[in-house]
């Protein structure tokens, strides 16, 4: 009920102005390349022949008797 009488208010800030330093600081963080996050391996065409390889020779699931 109080949320509803309530009328929403404006807040006025002054304007202000960046110093050299601050536009400076700014500049730098925006023209600073990304570094990596995280290691995660790329994408290796020759690995694929390994991997089939290794599917291959894996050795295979036993068979169940039948009755």
């Amino acid at each position: 009920m109080l949320a509803q009488t309530m009328l929403p208010r404006r807040v006025a800030l002054a304007p202000r102005h960046a110093t050299t330093p601050e536009l400076a600081a700014v500049a730098a963080l925006i023209s600073e390349e990304e570094s990596a996050v995280s290691d995660a391996p790329l994408f290796r065409p020759e690995a694929v022949g390994a991997l089939l390889l290794g599917l291959l020779l894996s050795p295979k699931e036993p068979k169940e008797e039948r009755h």
